[in-house]
């Protein structure tokens, strides 16, 4: 069967690709005459035209657009990988009423120019879209195919939402950095303010001699050198990258325990024990990457005792993201057993490769110290129907009054103390 689409263009249905009822297909032309706005420097030729956007309400159905574009063709972060955010919707999402809605765009051969990784929920009436993964994703961009991301333009995004409209009322987009890679983000040409959280990076590339040398002064790196031989002196003292399935359950199991003690001490809600989180993460760190590597990287400074400190870390030719980390809370903390762990995973990633290295996202004083370059994050709270306006409003006051709150010390330090009072009580 032929579908009729818009601006004069057909398109046979594809028989192997499982849609969303009701089908929702768009002939979106990408580039059209007097279009302006060009963004990035990645493109060095005119793109395909988009020729159909198809909806998919599982994972497993976009799998085949979704593995095409990862490999190498995309621009994307590492929280976008697809064996990441399946784990995340088989443990988290599903258990939570998330509802995967995977936007996928075509080119006339039937070539994926884009990926979308939403997920549906209802708050109240309203029926919201959201990128997958939810707080364990620090950085939300989508897949785009490289040789059309310097020519997206707001319209041609427009016209994609435009076409939810029927089945979606509020699109709520956080987390998105405004470059990645050397490229900008082609979702910060939406209406859209700065999260509530920041980040930063470090720059791997360009000096020779250990990455390290170029991030912390001397005097810093003298001093973690003098920390470091006093937890030498510990046995079993080690810098681990976690291999074995035995060695992973281990690390991870300490990590839980240890994280739950922070998070009480902080008077802090732990993400890691809500509803399948502790699962996903079991499952996304056994799982391997084509390339042989984990999916989640476990970096840990082990003892006999104890496991002094540990970081997770998601990876990829661009960056190592940091997902989660912990601390032991004995005498041994005295000796910055996190700091000295950074030092270790900082040159790991540089002699790889990697090219920038980040904390994840937040704010942290120890952060600054090995992540000297701002990252800036927006977020888009889009209406899509009339009915949502007002929601979309709240959301995005909500958000501007909780920056407002973390970005003022005085305000911070406050909601800090009140934390701390509420885990004694």
């Amino acid at each position: 069967m032929t579908a009729l689409l818009p601006y004069g263009l057909t398109s046979r249905a594809n028989p192997q690709v499982t849609l969303l009822e009701p089908q929702i297909r768009t002939g979106i032309a990408v580039e059209r005459p007097g279009d302006q706005g060009a963004m990035g420097s990645a493109a060095v030729h005119a793109p395909p035209k988009v020729y159909r956007v198809e909806i998919f309400d599982t994972l497993t159905a976009a799998e085949p657009a979704w593995r095409w574009l990862e490999e190498g063709r995309s621009l994307s972060t590492a929280y976008q990988r697809f064996d990441l955010l399946a784990a995340w919707q088989r443990h988290v999402g599903e258990r939570t009423g998330v509802k995967p809605c995977i936007v996928v765009a075509f080119d006339a051969g039937g070539q994926p120019l884009f990926l979308w990784p939403f997920g549906r929920t209802r708050k109240g009436p309203l029926r919201l879209i959201r990128f997958l993964g939810s707080k364990h994703s620090n950085f939300n961009v989508g897949l785009w195919r490289r040789d059309i991301v310097a020519n997206v333009n707001k319209n041609h995004i427009h016209e994609v939402f435009e076409r939810l409209k029927d089945n979606f009322d509020l699109a709520v987009l956080s987390n998105q950095p405004l470059i990645w890679d050397g490229l900008a983000n082609p979702f910060a040409l939406l209406a859209h303010q700065p999260s509530a959280d920041m980040s930063a990076r470090a720059t791997l590339q360009g000096a020779p001699g250990p990455a390290i040398n170029q991030i912390l002064s001397v005097s810093m790196r003298s001093r973690l050198r003098n920390k470091e031989r006093k937890l030498q002196k510990l046995p079993g003292y080690r810098y681990v990258k976690a291999a074995s399935a035995a060695e992973i359950d281990r690390l991870l199991d300490s990590f839980f325990a240890q994280k739950a003690r922070h998070m009480a001490a902080q008077g802090l809600a732990n993400v890691f024990a809500e509803p399948g989180a502790a699962d996903f993460l079991r499952e996304a760190c056994h799982c391997t990457l084509p390339d042989g590597r984990p999916l989640i990287e476990i970096h840990a400074l082990d003892s006999a005792h104890e496991v002094l400190a540990l970081f997770g870390t998601i990876i990829d030719d661009y960056r190592s993201s940091s997902m989660f980390n912990t601390y032991a809370l004995g005498e041994d903390a005295r000796h910055s057993p996190g700091l000295i762990l950074l030092v270790h995973m900082v040159n790991d990633c540089a002699a790889r490769g990697v090219r920038s290295f980040d904390i994840g996202v937040g704010r942290a004083h120890y952060k600054s110290f090995f992540c000297p370059e701002p990252e800036l994050l927006f977020d888009s709270f889009l209406a899509l129907t009339p009915r949502a306006r007002l929601a979309a409003a709240a959301y995005a006051a909500f958000f501007a009054a909780k920056r407002a709150i973390k970005h003022n010390r005085l305000s911070w330090a406050g909601v800090q103390m009140l934390r701390r009072l509420r885990s004694h009580s």
